[in-house]
């Protein structure tokens, strides 16, 4: 019997990874992907 190959689930911090952060690097305390989690688990 062959398996079915099931495709792998990303976590939120790897798609946020993937977002290009534009900030100024100078002035950059966390980054954008931590950021972005925060928000996205404060608003749940």
């Amino acid at each position: 019997m062959s398996e079915v190959a099931t495709p792998r689930r990303k976590s939120l911090l790897e798609h946020f990874s993937a977002i290009k952060d534009n900030r100024q690097s100078c002035k950059v305390m966390y980054p954008l992907s931590e950021v972005l989690l925060l928000v996205v688990c404060g608003t749940m």
